[in-house]
């Protein structure tokens, strides 16, 4: 099980790290990482986003999940993916 952290705040998320099909790292980062990217609401002139930093850092995550399911097993979480992205795993 590979994570990476990322910095919001002056609060750490940590995030797993998965590979594609391709052989590229992708981070999933947690729900409550999303909800301190994007406070606000989607009808926002900056589509709901905490300010530039929180834009640049949603970029950086393929994949936003529930908690508990960065606790998964990598083969539990690639196969959770691969319902919602099917080409880019095995």
């Amino acid at each position: 099980m590979r994570t990476d952290e990322l910095e919001f705040e002056g609060t750490t998320y940590i995030c797993r790290v998965v590979e594609s099909v391709d052989g590229e790292d992708l981070l999933i980062g947690s729900t409550e990482l999303l909800d301190a990217l994007q406070p606000g609401s989607f009808e926002d002139a900056n589509e709901g986003f905490a300010n530039k930093k929180a834009e640049d850092l949603y970029d950086e995550v393929f994949y936003f999940t529930e908690p508990q399911n960065l606790l998964l097993p990598d083969k539990e979480l690639i196969a959770l993916l691969k319902e919602s992205h099917p080409d880019w795993f095995e």
